[in-house]
């Protein structure tokens, strides 16, 4: 939708409304905050294009209606000293109808950092990491018994550990096939694990029992043939009784700064 913003844009009294160079269908990416997390110096140069076009314009401020846009064209004015106004479409237009509006920018980079370290906890050596530290409560989660098979398994010593060994290959078979089952047993136990590695404000600490069902439904099919294997060995040392969910627990490191 290119013309109802501009439409909207173009009344306010002293405004001119300037194009940069790619506008509309041909208007270039900003680059992305997933950009930004995955590969920020990429990022930083894709934010630089755009905003070099900003530049271009003479313009005093850029507008914008999308958050993540917002966030990362700010990150990389600032990355690239860029001394460009990055401003909210809809606070300007309130603005300009006498509304007051008060822009927390602290609040702002509060929120993208919760957004930011749930993006990081989908990376599979995180999500990884985080599983292993529910492995008592998956392996109880696991149906027909197999929890408890497992377990005895493990306490058999060295031959335990060479069939547990054996079974490893079949971690990539068997994984897809339970877990759909384990989720509800296991899920309290994952949202701990996440209110620990994401500092989150209270109302979403109030939703997450409701969003992270559905959210893991949909990623964890996809997510599983590259966590799998990270968790394979690590969840046989479990069972053997190599090491603990409480051992583990020393290392993990807040993922993102106190959110107000």
């Amino acid at each position: 939708m290119y013309e109802p913003r501009r439409k909207l844009i173009k009344p306010v009294p002293g405004v001119e409304l300037v194009e940069m160079e790619h506008n509309r269908e041909d208007a270039l990416c900003c680059g992305s905050v997933l950009s930004l997390i995955s590969e920020p110096e990429i990022a930083y140069g894709i934010g630089k294009k755009r905003l070099d076009e900003v530049k271009a314009t003479c313009a005093d401020e850029v507008l914008s209606l999308c958050p993540c846009c917002q966030f990362q064209l700010r990150v990389s004015a600032s990355k690239n000293n860029m001394p460009v106004k990055v401003t909210d479409l809809s606070s300007f237009l309130a603005k300009a109808r006498g509304y007051e509006v008060k822009e927390d920018l602290d609040h702002v980079m509060n929120s993208w950092a919760t957004f930011e370290a749930m993006i990081n906890l989908m990376i599979p050596e995180n999500m990884a990491e985080m599983m292993e530290e529910i492995f008592p409560q998956m392996v109880d989660a696991m149906p027909l018994g197999m929890g408890k098979m497992m377990r005895f398994i493990g306490k058999l010593g060295p031959p335990g550990g060479f069939i547990l060994g054996a079974m490893k290959p079949l971690f990539p078979l068997l994984f897809p096939l339970l877990m759909p089952g384990m989720m509800a047993k296991v899920m309290p136990a994952m949202l701990k694990a996440v209110e620990k590695r994401v500092l989150m404000p209270d109302f979403m600490k109030e939703q997450m029992p409701e969003l992270m069902p559905a959210a893991m439904e949909n990623l964890m099919p996809n997510m599983l043939p590259d966590i799998v294997p990270l968790v394979s060995q690590p969840l046989i040392d479990y069972l053997r009784g190599r090491r603990s969910s409480s051992e583990d627990s020393g290392k993990l490191e807040t993922m993102q700064r106190k959110v107000k």
